[in-house]
């Protein structure tokens, strides 16, 4: 294969210096314009490529963003990629994706190639299992900025952008009420995840306006495992008053209590009422929809996330230390399927207790 051209073919063709041609193919004013257009016409004719690596090393940068995601099979994390690249795009610089596969080992290895690759900026939504900040601040060691996306564990001193989980968990639970339901369970996601006791606390918020006491056995804790989410919905439809609602930390979440509804408990698959964050793509295709979604607008946390990168790499060379940023990107609900609630027997007596009174019509 034959060698890419430099700058010492075209000075050699052209008998001049390498100092003169690179003068010239960087518009330097000392160089004559006949001179420069000898040069760039040659350059272009060779299809000349100058070469980023010497630039990057004399800019001390690698004009790259590095991105740090859980699963790209999860929609919400890909929409999110194409705000970071279109913000990155019109900045000249690269986007390295890598996923954790929400291993929290995996992730430090993939933090540690970062830093020795010298990106010039991370974006990260941890995995469900990463809770200390040990290996986020080597970043701020290595002078990398850094910010939180989506996910995060409760470390204030980073950066960090998201969706307003309170208040989409609000929106939620305020569209499951005026559907009818009182009972409505939540599977919230690792506690240690801020994202989790954000959605969590609007839950909570939601029910105490609404004037409903809050029910401990109607929560439980999912780690995104099918398995787990199956434990807890068994669980769930057993209790003496079974929810009549789900409100879910994320979509998948939902769309695996679907299932499990349509497998274990088939009088009531299509009647139970689902509701998660994120309004994938995916979810026009399907037969069997949730009720709602709470459509966190990822691109634009993407924009965000990828803005703020860039303010944190121009201000580095400032004096003071910056103070870190939250960032929170509205959200609203989309409405999937509106239904008045039809009921299986046994939850009849569930209902007549927890729903809303007069106006509401069962099914028989």
């Amino acid at each position: 294969m034959k060698k890419g051209v430099t700058i010492k073919d075209i000075a050699r063709k052209l008998n001049m210096s390498v100092s003169t041609v690179s003068k010239a193919l960087n518009d330097h004013p000392s160089i004559s314009v006949l001179t420069k257009e000898r040069v760039k016409k040659l350059a272009d004719e060779w299809v000349y490529i100058p070469n980023e690596a010497a630039r990057h090393f004399k800019q001390n940068k690698s004009f790259t963003i590095g991105v740090i995601m859980p699963d790209l099979l999860d929609q919400f994390y890909v929409l999110a990629i194409n705000g970071v690249e279109e913000v990155a795009v019109k900045n000249n610089y690269n986007v390295v994706v890598s996923q954790s596969h929400e291993d929290s080992e995996r992730e430090t290895g993939l933090i540690e190639n970062m830093i020795r690759n010298r990106v010039d900026g991370v974006i990260i939504a941890v995995t469900k299992k990463t809770w200390n900040t040990e290996k986020f601040k080597r970043l701020n060691t290595a002078g990398i900025p850094m910010v939180f996306f989506s996910r995060s564990i409760s470390a204030p001193e980073f950066d960090y952008v998201s969706t307003d989980n309170e208040d989409g968990a609000l929106q939620a639970m305020n569209f499951l009420f005026n559907e009818g339901h009182r009972r409505i369970a939540h599977l919230m996601g690792p506690p240690f995840l801020r994202t989790s006791q954000q959605r969590f606390d609007g839950y909570k918020k939601a029910l105490a306006q609404k004037g409903i006491p809050f029910d401990t056995g109607l929560v439980a804790e999912v780690d995104f495992t099918q398995q787990q989410t199956v434990d807890a919905v068994k669980r769930l439809m057993k209790l003496k008053d079974p929810p009549t609602a789900f409100f879910t930390f994320k979509s998948y979440v939902g769309l695996d209590v679907i299932k499990i509804l349509r497998e274990k408990y088939p009088k009531m698959a299509g009647k139970m009422s689902i509701i998660g964050f994120g309004n994938l793509p995916l979810i026009q295709y399907l037969e069997d929809k949730p009720m709602g979604s709470i459509d966190e607008n990822s691109f634009q946390m993407g924009v965000e996330a990828a803005q703020l990168i860039f303010d944190r790499i121009d201000q580095q060379e400032a004096d003071e230390e910056p103070k870190p940023k939250f960032i929170k990107v509205p959200c609203k609900i989309v409405v999937h399927l509106a239904r008045k609630i039809k009921t299986a027997p046994y939850l009849r007596r569930s209902i007549s207790r927890h729903l809303a009174p007069a106006g509401w019509i069962f099914g028989k």
